[in-house]
């Protein structure tokens, strides 16, 4: 595990960069542009950026979770213990709010598959909800290693 750790790391951060960025610009600027353009261009805009984003963000959302997973089993595991360590706490509350996304996408993936509609929270705040705690997950995971 130790040869890996720093593979499954740079991929790690590279991806949740992308991955930040992209909800970023989804809330920070593709929102705004929504309010100059009528009805239908928004829709086609949303059709045009789910039609990408479906295809890339899960497959990366799934890369985070399994380098995630190799880099936690470094700090929690049978012989490390699970609340030892500040380390260890900051990472479980960061791994409970990466749940929450992770859950949240799965969510949208099923809507999307059976095509029923989706919760209003999620249709509009989910990917505000996504930066927030994308923030905190960034700020836990520099934490970790401060504390």
């Amino acid at each position: 595990m130790e040869a890996i750790y720093p593979f499954a790391n740079i991929i790690h951060l590279i991806l949740g960069i992308i991955f930040l960025g992209y909800v970023f610009s989804d809330v920070v600027l593709i929102s705004s542009l929504k309010e100059k353009f009528n009805p239908q261009t928004n829709k086609e805009i949303n059709q045009t950026l789910g039609a990408k984003s479906f295809k890339i963000f899960p497959l990366s959302l799934l890369v985070i979770v399994l380098t995630g997973g190799m880099m936690m089993s470094k700090y929690i595991n049978s012989n490390a213990g699970l609340f030892e360590t500040t380390l260890q706490k900051l990472l479980v509350v960061k791994i409970v709010l990466a749940s929450i996304i992770v859950l949240g996408v799965l969510y949208n993936l099923y809507t999307k598959i059976t095509k029923k509609p989706k919760h209003p929270f999620m249709q509009e705040h989910f990917h505000k909800l996504v930066l927030v705690l994308g923030f905190f997950i960034v700020v836990l995971a520099k934490a970790m290693f401060v504390a």
